[in-house]
């Protein structure tokens, strides 16, 4: 049997207002590879609260996002002062489940 090469992550985030869309944009070809054109919609969950998505990773891939309120950086997520957050990383293990909340965006 082979060794399964790809696990679903969900992304769940949530901020401090609301928005239409939002997305996630990463450093793999399932985020995008950081071109906004290519980031995954996020649809917001009324149940949980969180916008929300599920991608097939590659297993033990090191993993950097950020999370956008549009589709280019003009919208990327910042801190409160207005400087732009750090990316965010994990390891895409089977199962996991990426939380986050964002402050603001610019």
């Amino acid at each position: 049997m082979a060794a399964c090469k790809n696990t679903k992550v969900t992304f769940k985030v949530t901020c401090d207002a609301n928005f239409a869309e939002l997305y996630v944009c990463g450093n793999v070809a399932q985020l995008g590879e950081w071109i906004p054109a290519k980031a995954v919609k996020l649809v917001y969950n009324e149940e949980t609260k969180c916008y929300e998505a599920s991608k097939m990773l590659p297993v033990d891939s090191h993993v950097e996002y950020k999370v956008l309120a549009a589709k280019d950086w003009a919208s990327v997520e910042c801190h409160n002062d207005g400087n732009e957050a750090a990316n965010h990383s994990f390891v895409a293990v089977k199962g996991h489940v990426e939380e986050v909340h964002v402050a603001c965006f610019r």
